[in-house]
């Protein structure tokens, strides 16, 4: 796998050989204008003035290779970038997306190559953006740019970090109101940071790992930091985001291993309940609504259950309960009945939603041992949602404080997301 490169003669990555020419074009046409390049990225909405000669883009991102080492050999990103003196070429590996990014104050770059033939042009670093998912807010956050959301396309009763919302408030980010969406192009958004389902968004750039892709799915899904990074020439910034993230993660993986040792991982149920009462809600065999969701393996969550010292309980059973039956949402889901028979042997629970007061449970070995959890914990539900993705060392250390809470290793840690059912914390 190619590498960011810290000159373009160090670089030449597969899906683009004619990029080499243009790389000397470029540099012969900056090296003409006379003046030395920062010793920085230029940052927080900084045009070039005039230093328009050598590498604009000290700041480099490590693409993933500073992690081969520690956590794969075989680490590997969705995404990849090029760097050149006065631009970046950045690429979705999935759907094949090109994004020019050029410095702010230089002139966008031409003569594409054929891959680039239709690259958006992006100059960088951008100022105005948006997102469609609360997911996304915490890498604007991490990045320091939080002054630089501008909309939010979605309601913000969803949204918990405190800063956001106050700036929400305040009238300095656009949010949905009475089911419409703020006017992105009237706003003069630079880039939306979105999934799949809203790419008609204005100037919208699709965050495919977030679908978290096994294998070191939660790890990679977090190191989009470092593409998000990319637009507002925060690599530095961005590296030691998820440097941290990554030394964390390790740190908690040793710690956990130190406790399990040569002892059998703990037998983990993983199920959330989707109740009746709509026409999406599962209906079962015996004529009532309702079920729980069927976990499976190779899963983000079924990576992170390991690395606690856990392992996923898949059930063998084909559900009794089905969503949107006939139609191609059609999801299985299991009776509480059948939910009892595949956690008998279960030593923990974890539920990845609010917990269901009417859904009698407590004949389970995890709920007479009091390790039932949920994700109405501290931090609440809505930052769960929002902060999870990106903070998956936390996460661990979550889950491996509900598997082994009497754990001298794991001592200073605490819950953030999980809550006690049973103790109804």
């Amino acid at each position: 796998r190619d590498v960011c490169a810290i000159t373009p003669a160090q670089q030449q990555l597969p899906f683009h050989a004619a990029i080499a020419v243009m790389a000397r074009r470029a540099a012969l046409w900056l090296a003409l204008l006379g003046r030395t390049a920062s010793a920085a990225n230029y940052v927080g909405g900084q045009c070039v003035v005039g230093v328009t000669s050598g590498d604009l883009f000290p700041d480099k991102c490590e693409y993933g290779t500073q992690f081969t080492q520690t956590v794969a050999a075989d680490y590997s990103l969705l995404w990849e970038v090029a760097y050149y003196d006065s631009y970046k070429f950045v690429k979705n590996g999935k759907t094949g997306a090109v994004h020019a990014l050029f410095q702010c104050g230089v002139d966008a770059p031409t003569d594409l190559p054929a891959y680039a033939a239709d690259a958006t042009l992006v100059s960088v670093p951008v100022t105005k953006v948006a997102t469609t998912s609360t997911t996304y807010l915490p890498f604007i956050e991490m990045l320091g740019e939080r002054r630089a959301l501008k909309a939010f396309q979605s309601s913000f009763a969803w949204a918990s970090s405190p800063c956001l919302r106050k700036m929400h408030r305040d009238g300095l980010i656009e949010a949905q109101a009475d089911w419409v969406n703020p006017d992105l192009e009237a706003l003069g958004i630079d880039v939306t940071f979105a999934d799949s389902w809203g790419m008609t968004e204005h100037n919208a750039v699709e965050l495919t790992d977030t679908s978290e892709e096994m294998p070191n799915a939660v790890l990679k899904t977090a190191e989009y930091v470092e593409y998000v990074g990319l637009y507002f020439n925060r690599e530095k910034e961005a590296s030691a985001a998820i440097a941290h993230m990554v030394e964390n993660w390790l740190c908690t993986k040793a710690a956990v291993a130190g406790v399990v040792q040569d002892k059998a991982p703990v037998k983990v149920l993983w199920a959330q309940y989707n109740a009746g009462g709509n026409s999406w809600s599962p209906k079962c065999a015996d004529g009532s609504e309702g079920g729980w969701s069927i976990a499976s393996a190779n899963t983000w969550y079924s990576e992170i259950i390991e690395a606690a010292g856990g392992i996923l309980i898949v059930p063998d059973v084909a559900g009794d309960c089905e969503s949107n039956p006939g139609t191609a949402w059609a999801t299985p889901y299991l009776s509480t009945a059948q939910l009892l028979e595949v956690g008998a042997d279960a030593a923990v629970m974890i539920s990845p939603g609010p917990f269901p007061a009417d859904q009698d449970i407590s004949s389970l070995p995890a709920y007479g041992n009091g390790r039932v959890f949920d994700n109405q914990g501290p931090n609440g539900a809505n930052d769960w949602f929002e902060r999870r993705v990106v903070e998956p060392d936390a996460v661990l250390q979550d889950l491996a404080v509900a598997f082994y809470p009497a754990a001298s290793e794991l001592e200073g840690l605490s819950r953030k997301w999980l809550r006690d059912v049973v103790a109804d914390e």
